[in-house]
């Protein structure tokens, strides 16, 4: 058992997502770090994937009052277990009474944090990816509980190694296909798209705004399907990143698609975060 001491800034639970509902305008949810979420499984040579705790900006502060092992991936946070620093990517044996705190990020924006335990907690719809109101609460709460799942499975000692690229957490390159809309640009727009550095100006797990430098004239069409990391430009130029709890569908233009990798360095930014854009090249498979 997990006792939430302190749940830090914004905590949630995620797991691979809630698929296959967006006709019901239920979004996916899940991981916003998908690298990061199959690293924790991979370390602890997981096939198949489970819930894990996903910590954003300052992270929470959990007792256990029972022993398991765990592991950290994602963001750089400063972390400690008894008041001993610990490390992203090596899983730890933890005992009861232990204390493990997650202070403030230091590079990237998301952390997790995944144990060798199946958590108990209900699926709604296939999934138990928080996402209010389908679940009852968007985030978790300090003085809450989580169960898992009684069993031996205790990783004592870890042999786990592998060479791990921290660089895409801070990143500024996002690579992007041609959107449905992209040709309604400009080719002075399609040329400040890819040349301007552009700013964070909010973000939140529905999504990224970030402000630019050009306008468009106003569109009149219909709405269409949105999906995590299709980018929507306003007529006053701001751009719209659809995150995982993101809506499903949208009325302004949809001039790009990030690939899943540059999901995963985008979802990474928090706000005055510098990006730029790039197109990737799916019929060769390469960056450009």
């Amino acid at each position: 058992m997990i006792e939430i001491l302190d749940a830090g800034f914004y905590t949630s639970i995620q797991d691979q997502g809630r698929k296959g509902h967006r006709h019901l305008g239920v979004p996916v949810s899940g991981a916003m770090d998908q690298k990061a979420f199959e690293l924790a499984h991979a370390l602890f040579g997981e096939q198949l994937y489970s819930s894990i705790i996903e910590c954003t900006l300052i992270g929470p502060k959990l007792l256990f009052h029972d022993r398991c092992s765990l592991v950290l991936t994602g963001a750089i946070m400063e972390a400690w277990l008894n008041e001993k620093p610990l490390k992203n990517n090596t899983p730890i044996h933890v005992l009861a009474g232990d204390e493990l705190k997650l202070g403030r990020v230091l590079s990237g924006l998301r952390t997790y944090i995944k144990i060798n335990k199946s958590l108990i907690l209900p699926a709604v719809l296939g999934s138990t990816s928080f996402y209010s109101p389908i679940t009852k609460s968007a985030y978790l709460k300090s003085g809450i509980h989580l169960f898992w799942i009684k069993n031996d499975r205790v990783k004592e000692h870890s042999n786990s190694k592998l060479r791990w690229d921290y660089s895409y957490l801070t990143d500024q390159n996002i690579y992007a296909e041609k959107g449905p809309e992209y040709d309604l640009l400009s080719d002075k727009q399609k040329k400040l798209l890819f040349k301007n550095i552009f700013k964070v100006e909010k973000q939140s797990r529905m999504g990224y705004r970030i402000g630019s430098a050009f306008e468009t004239e106003p569109v009149s069409m219909l709405s269409g399907a949105i999906r995590p990391g299709t980018v929507q430009i306003t007529p006053s130029g701001v751009l719209l990143i659809a995150g995982f709890d993101g809506q499903v569908t949208g009325g302004y233009p949809r001039i790009l698609q990030l690939t899943d990798q540059a999901m995963n360095v985008m979802f990474q930014k928090k706000e005055g975060d510098s990006v730029s854009f790039n197109f990737y090249d799916k019929l060769h498979q390469k960056e450009l």
